[in-house]
């Protein structure tokens, strides 16, 4: 990435999230589209050529790390402690908890089914909450497309 867009980048940052109150609803938001990219990913390249994690020959399900990471969060949020890391681990956990939501619903692996569109419909409605927050964030948003539109190219301000 070019130096100056980065720099750009942070400026942006430091002026329109960074201590505010919309700095860790975008940072969840961030770590809930990462993972739900990273995981969707991993299970259509591996899908049916046993790439899973097992433990005693039981397919342990990426639900099983969300509904974790949302444990842990919800349990940081307790003492109000480490508020950035609780944001990521939240976002992380939801993005892996709505992914397999079928999971949940139907008690049975029905991720490739068509049952499994249900975790579909999951994802969309915690994609359009997470949306809000890009919303609330917008200034950020804003100030970054224009930075990459200053930068397009590799040809920035001198």
């Amino acid at each position: 990435m070019n130096p100056r867009l980065r720099a750009d980048i942070a400026r942006a940052y430091d002026e329109h999230v960074r201590g505010r109150k919309v700095e860790a609803s975008l940072t969840a938001t961030l770590a809930y589209f990462a993972t739900l990219a990273v995981v969707r990913s991993f299970t259509t390249v591996v899908r049916g050529d046993g790439a899973y994690l097992s433990i005693g020959g039981v397919h342990i399900h990426h639900l099983v790390f969300g509904v974790l990471a949302l444990l842990v969060a919800g349990v940081l949020a307790l003492d109000d402690v480490w508020r950035m890391g609780r944001a990521v681990l939240f976002g992380v956990g939801a993005a892996m908890v709505l992914d397999e939501f079928a999971l949940l619903v139907f008690l049975k692996d029905v991720y490739w089914l068509p049952e499994g569109a249900l975790s579909g419909a999951a994802l969309a409605i915690g994609l359009a909450a997470l949306v809000v927050n890009l919303w609330r964030g917008r200034s950020f948003v804003a100030a970054v497309a224009n930075a990459f539109s200053r930068h397009r190219g590799g040809a920035g301000p001198a």
